[in-house]
């Protein structure tokens, strides 16, 4: 696993995630799709206030994942 912040590419070791239920059960659809043959690439999860990005998480799997799943 690896967590990083956007717009630093900082490397994150101790972060606290807080979804709602119907955010988890999106974030649960979309990692099973990343795990079936050709794959959803990535998963955002992303609140929006307005026109503008209050807070988005992206989920991908690790790129040697994705050759295995190719393969």
């Amino acid at each position: 696993m690896r967590i990083v912040d956007y717009e630093t590419s900082r490397t994150l070791n101790d972060v606290g995630i807080f979804l709602t239920l119907e955010e988890a059960e999106e974030l649960c659809v979309y990692l099973r799709r990343m795990t079936k043959p050709h794959p959803v690439q990535r998963a955002h999860l992303s609140e929006l206030h307005g026109n503008h990005l209050e807070r988005e998480i992206t989920v991908s799997l690790d790129e040697h994942c994705g050759r295995a799943l190719a393969s």
